[in-house]
């Protein structure tokens, strides 16, 4: 019982709010299915999504280098590179990824710098813009963003411009039960309980359409 404790705790990634846990058990689903030479980990930080990778080689892309070394630590074979995204996705001819991802970080972490303040929402999508002319084709990336005003437009606008260039696109509203502070006093087994149950019935991630804030795009095999 120990031993399964241990492996369910080794192989999920758990977070504050239930709602996080979403994503999570999201990106378990998906991300082990691409498979490939090399993956990017954008905004990787230290490493808690690369243990979803089926690379043979790993790429984590981070700003802040205390946490590309603590990732090392544990994963002493990935490559870091100390860089914002924005920098780091121009270089088109260096690297060719099979996957590309990039979690909690466009309109989530602050440390996701806009080089225009005023003009956050089109910069969001001229990073996702520039994680497709990245990609390899062939490749697949997987990425979620947070906007509570815009997130309707942000769909409709990368839906419009994925068309015909993936084999498949598919993509999640979410947003119920992201308030961090008040759930840690909720044991994680109910926090993870109510992860899935959002997991399992689409109406409930965002309490029936109220709480529509954010989305998960999974875009398979660039054409």
């Amino acid at each position: 019982m120990i031993n399964f404790i241990k492996s369910f705790y080794s192989s999920h990634r758990f977070s504050g709010s239930a709602g996080k846990i979403l994503l999570w058990i999201w990106v378990k689903k998906d991300l082990p299915k691409i498979k490939g030479e090399l993956g990017v980990d954008l905004a990787g930080g230290s490493m808690l999504t690369k243990r979803f990778f089926s690379t043979k080689k790993y790429i984590c892309v981070d700003i802040d280098q205390a946490e590309l070394d603590k990732g090392k630590k544990i994963y002493p074979e990935a490559i870091t590179i100390n860089s914002r995204i924005q920098e780091f996705l121009k270089d088109t001819k260096q690297i060719n990824p099979d996957v590309l991802v990039c979690f909690q970080t466009m309109g989530t972490n602050p440390k996701f710098e806009h080089n225009h303040i005023n003009r956050q929402y089109e910069e969001t999508l001229e990073v996702v813009r520039s994680m497709y002319y990245f990609l390899k084709p062939g490749g697949s990336m997987i990425f979620n963003i947070c906007d509570t005003k815009n997130i309707g437009e942000i769909k409709k606008k990368l839906s419009l411009f994925f068309d015909q260039k993936f084999n498949s696109v598919r993509y999640k509203f979410y947003g119920a039960f992201h308030i961090t502070k008040s759930q840690k006093r909720i044991p994680m087994f109910i926090r993870f309980m109510t992860a899935y149950l959002m997991h399992l019935i689409p109406s409930f991630r965002t309490l029936f359409g109220l709480k529509k804030e954010r989305v998960y795009f999974f875009c398979q095999k660039k054409l």
